[in-house]
């Protein structure tokens, strides 16, 4: 993605406002991600460098009873400590976060690895580079159905 010109111009307004917990322990990774969210308007970014700093994080909130804040995990599949399948297994066994989406970018994985992830109940699977038009792409699909759901809740 690096250097990667960004031609992804029509990212829905309405996913704007969104917040994204990225987990991801490589800087330029981050960097080079972080600017695409913020190209398409998603300015609400947290960074956790690691997987058991993400799943501090997200305990902690819960802990606080302030809920969780995040409406998108996009996570480096290759994380130092707790593996990023385990952060999956913690999300998705915790009543409170179970509805989040997550999204996972690797430059490689075995096969094995994806079907767990897709077992356990990821929103999408991403190989990177990953270019920006993809990445919103992406993020518009996984995040459109919830916003329109919690639009039909409020409204």
């Amino acid at each position: 993605m690096e250097g990667a010109a960004i031609v992804f111009t029509k990212f829905p307004h309405e996913l704007r406002e969104r917040t994204v917990l990225m987990v991801e322990d490589d800087k330029g990774a981050w960097a080079n991600i972080g600017n695409a969210f913020k190209y398409f308007g998603m300015r609400k970014l947290v960074l956790a460098e690691s997987g058991a700093t993400a799943k501090k994080l997200l305990d902690e909130l819960l802990a606080q009873g302030r809920g969780v804040p995040f409406d998108l995990v996009v996570c480096d599949l290759h994380q130092p400590g707790m593996t990023t399948l385990d952060l999956v297994r913690h999300i998705r066994e915790h009543a409170a976060l179970r509805h989040l989406p997550v999204m996972v970018l690797s430059e490689n994985a075995t096969v094995a690895t994806v079907q767990e992830l897709s077992r356990l109940g990821i929103s999408a699977f991403l190989l990177k580079p990953i270019s920006p038009t993809d990445l919103a792409e992406k993020v518009s699909e996984v995040l459109l159905p919830l916003a329109a759901r919690k639009d039909q809740a409020a409204g």
